[in-house]
């Protein structure tokens, strides 16, 4: 790979200067204590990701209240006393050559913790699980607001390096923004105007909390996958309010999905000949996905907002890939998630000249352990898929 190469340019986001345009993008690592503290082992994931060479490392979802909480041993930065455990975290990564953003996140509807009661903005069942939430009420909305904002400063406090909100994959944002969720008839639903305000008035949180020169960053959801939802020219709009207010840089994806593979597809690029390599048999029977299958949402926001930057997740598996997508234009930089979980030097072995497809098949065999065991690829070695199987049916 030649220096030339799009995705080894340096890259800027807000006040931050990037050596590179190849993001680490978020996930659910189960490596919290029950409270949401962080453990000796995140610290060690998240400094072999600083080691790796990604431009931007972008955490795993971070709860900003407790029944925000989606799985069990997820990270939480709802309280004071989590900031010196994120700070030893924030430090280990800037002392590898990392630069790190905390993605501040809220499940709504989305919470499978045991014992909590999901809130969500209207009484909708959520489309994956199935729970059943409370309603937020105004005064309960503005108090989820507020915690996005003293998240926000205690992210600043621990030294991260910017803030990228969740706002898409169905978590409360999305929520609020989809008219299959959002079914309120005050100021909070209704229009696509009205739908978008929860967003706007967490960003604005966010930005009151950390000044106007710190980066912050929204994944959003920009369409829902089903008929009736939220469409592309209705969250443009929210992304055109934001631009001006000082937005650093989007990541589009889903907003409500039907169920995870409508976001996390398997075997992205993986042909017949490397699933059997991979011992992945089951894609004998399943088609693979196609690549960058979040392209067209980039497309849409580049149109509608030429000079925000735009990052691109979803399905991004070759070096040809990543190179097409930052030289046409259409995206900024390109963010894998699944890719890193596999090879977290995975930015050095492309500087260095790693061409082609990524290891990771896109298997999803990461997910099925969120909740219960650390992250990890179970497909690595052939001892990981038997522990694997072990787990998944011995356990």
């Amino acid at each position: 790979m030649t220096d030339g190469a799009p995705m080894l340019r340096p890259g800027r986001i807000g006040t931050v200067e990037l050596g590179n345009r190849m993001v680490r993008a978020a996930t659910s690592e189960t490596m919290a204590t029950e409270d949401g503290t962080i453990t000796p082992a995140l610290v060690d994931f998240y400094r072999r990701l600083a080691k790796g060479g990604a431009g931007l490392i972008i955490t795993g979802h971070i709860y900003v209240e407790r029944r925000g909480q989606y799985a069990p041993f997820q990270t939480g930065i709802e309280s004071d006393a989590k900031v010196p455990g994120w700070r030893g975290l924030v430090e280990a990564v800037h002392a590898d050559g990392g630069t790190i953003f905390a993605e501040l996140a809220h499940a709504g509807s989305q919470s499978v913790v045991p014992g909590n009661t999901p809130c969500a903005p209207s009484i909708v069942p959520n489309a994956i699980f199935a729970t059943r939430p409370e309603e937020l009420t105004p005064d309960g909305i503005d108090a989820v607001i507020d915690a996005f904002g003293q998240a926000a400063r205690r992210a600043v406090e621990a030294g991260f390096d910017g803030i990228h909100i969740h706002g898409g994959n169905g978590y409360l944002i999305s929520q609020f923004m989809s008219p299959l969720a959002n079914t309120r008839t005050d100021k909070w639903g209704g229009s696509a105007e009205n739908r978008g305000r929860f967003l706007v008035e967490v960003y604005r949180a966010i930005r009151a909390a950390v000044g106007p020169d710190f980066p912050v960053t929204a994944r959003i959801g920009m369409a829902d996958p089903g008929a009736g939802g939220l469409t592309v020219a209705d969250s443009l709009e929210t992304v055109r309010l934001l631009q001006p207010e000082g937005l650093n840089a989007v990541e589009p994806v889903y907003c409500i999905m039907n169920s995870y593979l409508d976001n996390i597809r398997p075997y992205v690029g993986v042909g017949a000949g490397r699933a059997l390599r991979d011992w992945a048999v089951e894609r004998l029977w399943k088609p693979p996905s196609t690549e960058a299958y979040y392209r067209p949402f980039a497309k849409n926001i580049k149109q509608a907002c030429p000079d925000l930057p735009v990052i691109l997740v979803g399905g991004i598996r070759t070096t040809q890939i990543m190179s097409e997508v930052i030289g046409s234009g259409d995206a900024d930089f390109v963010a894998m998630a699944r890719p890193f979980v596999r090879e977290p030097d995975l930015p050095k072995k492309i500087i260095a000249g790693r061409k082609g497809m990524v290891d990771c098949v896109s298997c999803n065999l990461c997910l099925e352990h969120e909740g219960q065991d650390g992250l990890k690829c179970w497909r690595k070695t052939t001892g990981d898929l038997v522990e694997h199987l072990r787990l998944r049916y011995l356990r």
